[in-house]
């Protein structure tokens, strides 16, 4: 049988964002960031870009923040989403780790919100656990086998 396309499951969206580094606080830099959602771990959320220093980052994080992040400010520590209103437009900050020092990507809140809207048609927060267990099961019955 000849090979077949792997057909994915996953969610995606590219979109023009700007980037901002605690350094260069007054320095927008326009960016296109890649929001990924994979089926397989529908908890998770992975962001990803090319940095100015044309580095590539990628951050993975709880699909309950981005979808919360829309409504108010959430997250604690060193991920933190927050809406603001920058010149009418409805934006989504994203403060973020990076190995140069903290960022904020921002991003547009429509957007954004259309992207969440589309996981959780893909898999509602009511099915998460679902797959978290089958994967779980799969790992524990392949660890048997090893053992066997």
């Amino acid at each position: 049988m000849r090979g077949r396309p792997i057909v994915s499951n996953a969610v995606t969206m590219d979109v023009n964002a700007t980037y901002l580094t605690g350094a260069e606080a007054g320095k927008r830099v326009p960016v296109l960031v890649t929001v990924r959602f994979d089926p397989l771990d529908p908890v998770a959320i992975t962001l990803r870009t090319r940095v100015p220093d044309q580095r590539v980052l990628a951050w993975t994080f709880a699909r309950e923040l981005l979808a919360e992040g829309d409504e108010r400010p959430v997250g604690e520590g060193t991920i933190r989403i927050a809406p603001v209103l920058r010149e009418r437009r409805r934006l989504l900050t994203v403060d973020l780790p990076s190995p140069g020092g903290p960022v904020t990507v921002e991003l547009p809140a429509s957007r954004v919100a259309d992207f969440v809207r589309r996981t959780y048609e893909r898999v509602p927060a009511s099915a998460e656990s679902a797959v978290l267990d089958l994967d779980l099961d799969l790992d524990l019955g392949l660890a048997a086998l090893d053992r066997g």
